[in-house]
């Protein structure tokens, strides 16, 4: 009775076991290799079933089978954990459930053996997806980190950027208020120049020592720049240049040059006298103007009223580029012949650079003579004064004392006025 109670037993828990490959098969459809395994499964437990069925009530059950069913279930309970398990981190790392190929079982492996290996199998593949998720859950917390890192240089970023708009727009706003009181500087300037334009003849009177008419381009300020230029481009020029055709020591050169501007003020001096002379003359006799004595009547007796004087100046300063420089260069040949005359035998005066010194010191002194009152240059001086001179290169500057000659001549605005521009001596 005992061995039948036990073997009712055996059939009982092998068609519960049956039916749970039957609810397992179900849920495993879609695995090839799991589906072939309880397929094979089911058939063998059937099969047993139907031969116990048969067999005589005198052949035992040994318990062997038993444990072998029981030990069939806890493989295949822990090969559906374990497969439970795979799946769910190939689902963390994102591999589908089934990319594995389906492996056939041999023909001469049994279920169990089958199991075994897929045990196993699935064990290793576990582990290595396992180590695979832990190297992914590693790269994602430092990604994490630079994340974090990246997230707090954009907050400064954006933090710098917000500031620095603040300040462009702080500037921006700066700029315009500066445009709009730059643009009301120069319209109260242009109603200034207006107003003290249309009071100048009301004045009666310009002079540039008391203050400069800015409209006008021919004025001291804009004469001394073009002196200062004219000493250290065109000097330089025909400096060097008389330095390769002649012959002569550089401190006869110099003080030919020197003398070059001299005389063409001087010249300019004379045609500027000449001309109120003769102005003056006429309006005295205006009959001369048809006669050939008016250079011989002109005497020098008679002096224009200043506001004549004042009108031809500011005639001549709005012309005054239109000057005839090559009858000036004329005159200055001749006073540069009675002081230098050995030098000017050479005819350094026909050399394009020469030349051109010359006709630009014409055209520079023309300016000064014109200003009202005429501006100065002087080369009286005979005691170095270091406010009004600058020494030549080669002098000693603490033994200069004495003026031997002048390098190049000082500029003031006006006789006895203010100085300019410092001559340059030669002093020892």
């Amino acid at each position: 009775m005992a061995v039948e109670s036990k073997k009712k037993d055996l059939l009982a828990d092998a068609k519960n076991f049956c039916d749970g490959l039957s609810n397992v098969f179900m849920l495993k459809k879609r695995d090839p290799q799991t589906r072939h395994l309880l397929e094979k499964a089911k058939l063998l437990i059937e099969t047993l079933i139907s031969e116990n069925q048969r067999a005589t009530s005198n052949v035992p059950s040994t318990p062997r089978g038993s444990r072998a069913a029981g030990g069939m279930g806890q493989l295949w309970v822990k090969l559906d954990e374990l497969k439970r398990e795979n799946e769910e981190l190939r689902k963390q790392i994102g591999k589908p459930a089934d990319d594995r190929p389906a492996i056939p079982p041999k023909p001469s492996q049994g279920p169990g053996d089958v199991i075994i290996a897929d045990l196993h199998k699935t064990k290793k593949e576990n582990e290595a997806l396992k180590a695979k998720v832990e190297k992914l859950e590693t790269q994602i917390k430092q990604m994490d980190s630079v994340a974090f890192n990246v997230q707090d240089e954009y907050k400064r970023a954006k933090i710098a950027l917000e500031t620095t708009q603040r300040s462009m727009e702080t500037v921006l706003k700066d700029y315009r208020q500066m445009e709009d009181e730059l643009k009301l500087a120069k319209k109260e300037s242009e109603t200034l120049k207006q107003t003290l334009a249309k009071s100048m003849p009301l004045i009666g009177r310009t002079d540039n020592r008391h203050v400069e008419n800015i409209s006008e381009k021919c004025r001291p300020s804009n004469i001394a720049q073009l002196y200062n230029t004219l000493e250290s481009q065109e000097w330089v020029d025909a400096k060097e240049t008389l330095e390769e055709i002649t012959d002569f020591e550089e401190e006869d050169i110099v003080q030919f040059l020197c003398a070059c501007v001299m005389a063409a003020f001087q010249s300019c001096k004379d045609v500027y006298d000449a001309l109120k002379a003769t102005i003056a003359e006429l309006l005295r006799k205006p009959t001369l103007v048809i006669t050939d004595n008016l250079e011989r009547e002109r005497s020098g007796k008679s002096k224009l009223p200043d506001h004549i004087t004042e009108s031809i100046g500011h005639q001549l300063r709005q012309h005054f580029d239109d000057i005839d420089s090559d009858v000036i260069f004329g005159m200055m040949c001749e006073k540069l012949t009675l002081e230098f005359t050995e030098f000017v035998q050479r005819h350094p005066h026909e050399n394009k650079v020469v030349q051109k010194f010359m006709n630009r010191c014409a055209k520079v002194t023309w300016q000064m003579v014109i200003q009202h009152p005429p501006m100065w240059l002087s080369v009286g001086d005979h005691e170095f004064d270091d406010e009004k001179h600058k020494l030549w290169w080669s002098c000693d500057h603490t033994a200069a004392k004495k003026i031997n000659f002048f390098v190049w001549p000082a500029l003031y605005d006006y006789k006895r006025g203010n100085l300019l521009i410092k001559g340059c001596v030669y002093a020892s």
